[in-house]
């Protein structure tokens, strides 16, 4: 009873439904004992699925379906599980959650609380003058895009997001997400990595969320081949004048992504909100990339996120 009492005062659950914090109490406790019994799961789909779509699914002059997330809209895709689950579990905690429950503060006193309860932490910190969140007008490159959704919520902070996703499948649902938001969203059919070409992606056969370069985590995933880039080309030859934020979750590669976007770091400086918990060094080693592309960033490292920004 106290870890549960613990798990809801760190949620601070009473901007929540006190399902939707229960629901986040078990599947902390599964993840803690290394188990997913079927009541969690069922728990999970029928009572915050549910609540999902009763909370964001809109229907437009069209008589389509489509989620409106505080003004991020994303394609109805509650008739697929395998994508469905994920949005409303590990993506929603991500991206989401501060923006709809916390009103976009990304303080870090709450970031921090919520690190410790959440599965993966949201992309966004802020500790006075060292802001690494979106603003109007940001230009933002979004690798890993999955299906738009953080592309989805920058632009619905009035930024323009460069989305990339290089799986045939996920980048069809992306093109979905760009026709909602305004064409804000520029899709791009490619990985970020530290070279051009061609290379195979291992897909996880479970939505696209661990589709990767570098991990291959079982025998059922399978192959595809796909183009990719370095951000540093990308941005020479659409000659974009600025970067402001850089997003990545890309399983394993950041570093590859980094190690290709040293001039964008050294020139354009932007804000950094990268994953590092999929390979055991990422922490240290996306650190060193990023310092030696440009020693005036300022790095904070939390459980699974690193942020950067240069602080003039």
């Amino acid at each position: 009873m106290g870890l549960l009492q613990n798990t809801m005062n760190g949620l601070k659950y009473k901007h929540w439904a006190y399902s939707e914090a229960f629901a986040y109490f078990l599947k902390g406790v599964a993840r803690e004992l290394k188990i997913a019994p079927s009541f969690f799961l069922d728990y999970y789909t029928n009572v915050v699925c549910n609540n999902f779509k009763k909370k964001w699914l809109k229907k437009n002059e069209n008589e389509d379906y489509y989620f409106d997330i505080n003004g991020a809209k994303l394609p109805d895709i509650s008739a697929d599980k395998n994508i469905f689950l994920p949005l409303t579990n590990l993506i929603f905690e991500d991206i989401f959650l501060i923006s709809y429950y916390y009103n976009d503060n990304y303080d870090k006193t709450i970031v921090k609380k919520l690190d410790q309860y959440l599965t993966d932490g949201p992309y966004g910190y802020k500790d006075g003058v060292f802001d690494v969140t979106v603003q109007k007008d940001d230009v933002v490159i979004d690798a890993g895009a999955w299906i738009g959704d953080f592309s989805a919520y920058a632009v619905s902070k009035g930024a323009t997001a460069y989305a990339f996703e290089p799986v045939e499948e996920i980048f069809s649902i992306l093109c979905k997400t760009t026709d909602l938001n305004n064409g804000k969203i520029i899709p791009v059919k490619k990985g970020l990595s530290s070279k051009s070409g061609e290379i195979n992606i291992w897909k996880d056969q479970q939505g696209g969320i661990g589709n990767s370069l570098i991990i291959k985590d079982n025998e059922e995933m399978v192959e595809e081949r796909i183009d990719i880039l370095t951000l540093d080309e990308f941005v020479e030859d659409n000659n974009l004048k600025r970067v402001d934020f850089i997003k990545a979750d890309i399983e394993g590669a950041e570093r590859e992504m980094l190690k290709g976007s040293k001039s964008v770091l050294k020139t354009f400086a932007p804000k950094l909100a990268i994953c590092t918990y999929h390979l055991p060094d990422d922490p240290q080693v996306l650190e060193k990339i990023i310092l030696e592309a440009n020693p005036n960033y300022k790095i904070v490292q939390l459980r699974n996120k690193l942020f950067a920004a240069v602080v003039k």
